[in-house]
């Protein structure tokens, strides 16, 4: 097949900044992204599953089964897959609005032998959650913050919860970090990672001001409040890995800068657009595919709600029509 120019809404988040969003790939590239993205997943499924354990300890206070649970922005399946094997009694639907994300997601399912358990499902809020019957919980990971009403959004899926139900939201902490300093860096101008970090911060500025219906963004727990949730905790998830990385890991962190090549590279100066493409060069020893001082070290802000008592908020007369975003978990 001759290469095309695909546009597939994705994320990730850069190595010093953010790099996501809409991203223009040809199909040698998608491909490349895709996988990246899945293997990101599981590197860092660590944030899914101790997110499981705390859930656990929610619901098995309360007493209640898990039956029906939703993954939101599900990229590849990743979760989706880990969220139904941890939950054999419970059906779980993956809505994302990237079918190239989907078809991922498809290929792991039967993969793992999930068919019958894990609905796929191509969607956009708010119409692409309409006729999903009421779920026990909600898995959200680094998809929020692509949606332009980020409340009007949550309204939505609140209302899909069940009155027992729980909504657990993954969202970018700190930067993720996959370089030593620019002292021990050995390629480029002095404050490299600097402006690296202020090139994906303006993207990312960029980003959310041309989304749809976009209003100003604030911090996780206010907006999850304000759409109408209680907040039953809080906390940051760090993951940290040490070199020497697994391969695994290693294309990984490969695959966080070669999209912020793709996605933001322009908004650097000659010298440090070589610099990066030093980095992303597999054959060169001062690339990440060589470096021996390459790590990764990732944060998530993860937030659970469940809806707040007496809430009558409609979510269905809010006009929101942002995209569900593709997921991962570094994602």
């Amino acid at each position: 097949m001759a290469a095309t120019e695909r546009h597939d809404e994705a994320h990730g988040h850069g190595p010093h900044g953010h790099s996501h969003g809409h991203v223009h790939l040809g199909e040698a590239e998608w491909a490349t992204y895709a996988a990246n993205t899945e293997l990101q997943g599981e590197v860092f499924i660590g944030f899914l599953t101790d997110t499981i354990d705390w859930i656990d300890d929610l619901r098995r206070a309360d007493g209640l089964p898990l039956r029906r649970i939703l993954d939101i922005g599900s990229g590849p399946g990743v979760a989706a897959c880990r969220l139904a094997l941890s939950y054999p009694d419970a059906r779980v639907t993956a809505v994302d609005s990237s079918t190239a994300m989907l078809a991922l997601a498809t290929q792991r399912v039967a993969r793992l032998g999930l068919a019958g358990r894990v609905d796929i499902r191509l969607g956009e809020l708010p119409a692409g959650v309409d006729g999903l019957e009421g779920v026990d919980l909600i898995w959200a990971s680094m998809s929020l913050h692509h949606i332009g009403d980020e409340v009007g959004a949550l309204r939505v899926l609140r209302d899909l919860l069940r009155p027992t139900g729980l909504l657990a939201i993954a969202e970018m902490a700190d930067q993720t970090l996959v370089l030593p300093d620019d002292l021990d860096l050995d390629v480029g101008r002095s404050g490299f990672l600097d402006r690296l970090a202020a090139a994906g911060e303006a993207w990312f500025a960029d980003m959310r001001h041309g989304l749809a219906d976009a209003v100003q963004s604030s911090d996780v727990p206010a907006m999850v409040a304000a759409a109408g949730f209680e907040i039953v905790g809080q906390r940051v998830a760090r993951e940290r890995l040490d070199p020497p990385l697994s391969d695994d890991a290693r294309r990984v962190a490969h695959g966080e800068l070669l999209r912020s090549r793709t996605q933001f590279g322009d908004r650097l100066d000659a010298d440090d657009l070589h610099t990066l493409d030093i980095l992303c060069d597999e054959d060169d020893p001062r690339g990440a595919m060589h470096r021996a001082d390459l790590f990764m070290a990732a944060s998530r802000q993860v937030v659970i709600a469940r809806p707040a008592a007496g809430s009558t908020i409609s979510s269905r007369s809010a006009d929101s029509s942002a995209a569900v975003s593709p997921t991962g978990p570094v994602t």
